[in-house]
């Protein structure tokens, strides 16, 4: 259940680093998401690549369960473009409705693995993206905790600060740290990161992991998960037709 800290401050501000100053909790223990407090996605998804991959969020694989968030993602071959022998991808995306600013950001969290059940025997498999993140505008805020499945069990710490977000954030615009070992797709870790003017201090399981000093953003963002396909050696890997993969979030906060 989403359980609201303060009462004050519910409405969104438009300063720098400041969104919603109410904190708050979810450990997903009841039957459905609290619609007033999180928003499913329906629609397109990343990863798209002409003729070869186009991805989706479908709300029938976002789901509550035994006390976890589960998004859920499958493939499986279709028609792209003029390509009847592309991949589409189903995955799961929710976001909150209201922006949060400069604070502490926490998911407790097994990224994407085969497995059907949230301790149940699972692997990573090439084709997905999965990721506890924050994001507005195209990037002009992005931070993010994201585990591209060809990467060894090794997630990725980001965050981005695109100064023209009525243009696509360049690669200059992104700081990003890789972390060896995790083991994401086969336990659940607690992910935290906290946002100060200026640094970003990253936590895996309590542990300061890196500070950023660059690319900072400043605009309140939304919390959110997603879990999306990728048929592309870049990112994500090869895509993976007919394996069902799951994201299991256990807990997720926020505080000023």
């Amino acid at each position: 259940s989403v359980l609201a800290l303060l009462v004050a401050g519910s409405n969104v501000a438009v300063a720098e680093g400041r969104g919603s100053t109410s904190a708050w909790s979810d450990d997903f223990t009841e039957t459905q998401l609290n619609s007033r407090f999180w928003a499913v996605s329906k629609g397109s998804a990343p990863g798209y690549i002409a003729n070869q991959h186009q991805g989706y969020f479908t709300p029938a694989n976002v789901s509550l369960s035994g006390g976890y968030l589960v998004l859920k993602l499958t493939q499986q071959t279709g028609t792209v473009g003029n390509n009847a022998a592309g991949v589409l991808s189903y995955g799961g995306q929710v976001r909150t409705r209201h922006t949060y600013g400069y604070g502490t950001y926490t998911w407790t969290m097994r990224m994407s693995s085969t497995a059907a059940a949230p301790t149940g025997a699972g692997a990573a498999v090439s084709g997905s993206v999965s990721a506890g993140f924050i994001y507005f505008n195209n990037s002009q805020t992005e931070i993010d905790f994201q585990f591209p499945a060809d990467s060894a069990d090794s997630p990725y710490l980001v965050n981005w600060l695109n100064p023209s977000p009525a243009s696509s954030p360049a690669p200059s615009d992104e700081t990003f740290t890789t972390e060896a070992g995790l083991n994401v797709a086969t336990s659940f870790h607690t992910y935290k990161f906290v946002w100060q003017p200026g640094r970003i201090d990253y936590y895996v399981d309590g542990t300061l992991e890196v500070t950023h000093t660059t690319n900072v953003p400043t605009a309140p963002a939304y919390f959110m998960m997603n879990h999306w396909g990728t048929d592309d050696p870049n990112w994500g890997g090869a895509a993976s037709p007919g394996v069902t993969r799951y994201f299991y979030v256990r807990s997720v906060s926020y505080s000023p």
